[in-house]
């Protein structure tokens, strides 16, 4: 309350400033005092004022030749689109901008500028986004900096040059650039910087599998966070560094940072569970609500039934059992077809062995699914036939009614079993929590399942391989570990998926299996179809530990704030 009175307080001063310059045929602070509101009403929110001031102050100072006013008027504008994801127009005020400036000696508006176009191109949903031109732009504006002798600005810039060389897979050219960056910024002792730039450095390492380095990187930049102040930056080296950790082989150390995460990632969460808890509160509310109307309809409705409705009934269950098969066929036409691309481009024979299991599966699941269709749903209709032909009676119309009905769910039964029917409705928190009740009904092993972060469904792909990975862990378990207690952990953060598996079984030698085991094999190709990484430990009785990362876009890097001078 107290910025929107201070932004309404800016906004009638400016207002009555621009009377009084109107009064004395000011042009010139006239069109400064229209850019000015421009940015203000921009931050109130009010879009149409602002632009309607943007544009009126760029017509005056079209005419008043005053081009450091213009590129103050672009810049502007070129921010404003930018933050409505109108990208173009954003590129192209942008460019009038930067084009002024190379006629100017004004380096520092420039540099400015042109880190605005190499933030531009790094966006990923831009429609712009070109890391070799982002890369470009920001060399610019790195050459610029070094002339002004700017260190601030140099050491960011070489941090963010750092994260576009790695977002291009030239991870060389990144860490060479974050560790300029770490230079520059151990000169100008910005300690908060250089824990960013050491998780940077960290996570390169870390893709390229130099574990002990990415560790190295890590810690260092831990031993800064209380500079940071932000725990999320916690979050993600911890993250991070369970995944190094295992990848040395340090399980147990692994372990207390992971508990460590989890507790952080608690606490971080404690808030939005609540107002969870509260939403589902007022959507069960709701709901009820809403059913007891329903119910209040039906019963309306079934005043109101008339016999003909067993007529329409019927051929709405022969379309559903018509698009049901039609689906099927197209699905197995399309599975067929991606194969066969599949095979096309395989180079190796464990591949195509993976391929050929897989589609092993799949045909059984075919032809399961043709039996239910011949021998559930054409039973049930050939004798729904037989019920229609017999009388009218009111009897013989329940009893028709029954017999649809059961048909009816049948269909939706076999419709649901053509994708995982629980994966593919509620997505995978609530498909591998069905998994775990199961177990536990069993009673024969205890069966625990944590999520967090997981409040917005994943793409289908991601789920269907996390899901199907997560079965296989489990059924080896169950056949194999001879373990008392099994664990699942799923969690969201940085645009990351972490999947923590665990038992306390007997354990097994992973080189033992690395070639031989169709399992770790299968494991290995689902989530190579999802550029995600396995981690696995496991020794002769220390029963396993596997930690799966699936990056929802590619590694999120934590960067400097790329900053913008507004050139108002």
């Amino acid at each position: 309350m107290r910025n929107e009175s201070k932004i309404d307080e800016a906004l009638n001063l400016f207002e009555l400033a621009l009377s009084y310059y109107i009064d004395e045929d000011d042009s010139f602070n006239i069109a400064n005092t229209y850019n000015l509101l421009g940015t203000t009403y921009r931050r109130n929110n009010q879009k149409r004022k602002a632009l309607q001031s943007f544009y009126e102050s760029i017509r005056i100072n079209k005419v008043l030749n005053n081009f450091d006013g213009l590129v103050a008027n672009y810049n502007n504008l070129a921010n404003y689109y930018s933050v409505e994801s109108s990208y173009q127009l954003a590129y192209e005020y942008y460019k009038l901008a930067e084009q002024i400036l190379e006629d100017t000696s004004d380096k520092k508006k420039l540099m400015s500028i042109q880190l605005n176009l190499a933030i531009l191109f790094s966006y990923k949903d831009s429609g712009l986004t070109n890391y070799d031109s982002a890369i470009i732009y920001n060399l610019k504006s790195l050459e610029l900096s070094k002339e002004l002798r700017d260190s601030l600005s140099i050491s960011f810039l070489y941090n963010n040059l750092g994260f576009l060389y790695e977002k291009n897979n030239n991870l060389k050219a990144a860490l060479t650039s974050y560790y300029k960056s770490i230079e520059t910024k151990v000169a100008i002792a910005d300690s908060n910087g250089l824990a960013v730039s050491y998780l940077n450095v960290g996570n390169a390492y870390l893709k390229l599998e130099n574990f002990e380095k990415s560790i190295e990187f890590y810690e260092k930049s831990l031993a800064l966070k209380e500079y940071v102040g932000d725990p999320n930056h916690d979050l993600h080296v911890l993250s991070n560094l369970v995944k190094a950790k295992m990848g040395v082989g340090k399980v147990e150390e692994a372990s207390a940072l992971f508990l460590k995460y989890n507790q952080l990632r608690d606490s971080l969460f404690d808030k939005e569970k609540m107002q969870e808890i509260k939403d589902l509160e007022t959507k069960y509310e709701t709901e009820r609500k809403e059913e007891e109307i329903r119910r209040q309809e039906m019963a309306i409705r079934e005043k109101t039934f008339q016999s003909n409705i067993f007529l329409g009934l019927s051929i709405l269950l022969v379309i559903l059992m018509l698009s049901t098969i039609f689906f099927f066929l197209q699905k197995q036409e399309y599975v067929k077809k991606l194969k066969n691309e599949e095979i096309a481009t395989m180079k190796t024979e464990q591949e195509l062995k993976e391929l050929n299991a897989m589609m092993h599966g799949q045909e059984e699941e075919r032809n399961r699914i043709a039996s239910d269709l011949h021998d559930r749903l054409g039973a049930r209709l050939s004798s729904i036939k037989l019920l229609f032909q017999s009388d009218d009676s009111q009897e013989m119309k329940l009893k028709v009614l029954d017999s649809i009905n059961e048909a009816i769910k049948e269909t939706r039964e076999i419709s649901h079993n053509l994708s995982t029917d629980m994966l593919t409705r509620f997505g995978i928190d609530t498909a591998i929590k069905d998994i775990v009740r199961s177990i536990n009904d069993a009673g024969q092993i205890q069966a625990d399942f944590e999520s967090y972060g997981m409040q917005e469904r994943l793409p289908l792909e991601i789920e269907r391989n996390i899901y199907h990975v997560a079965l296989e862990l489990i059924n080896n378990t169950l056949k194999h570990a001879q373990a008392s207690h099994l664990m699942v952990q799923i969690s969201c953060v940085d645009d990351e998926i972490n999947v923590f598996y665990e038992d306390n079984g007997i354990g097994f030698d992973p080189q033992q299996f690395a070639d031989s085991g169709m399992g770790l094999r299968s494991i290995y190709a689902r989530m190579n179809a999802v550029k995600g990484a396995v981690y696995v430990n496991s020794k002769p009785g220390k029963g396993i530990n596997v930690v799966l990362s699936i990056p929802l876009s590619q590694q999120k890097n934590s960067t400097d704030q790329l900053k913008r001078e507004k050139l108002a």
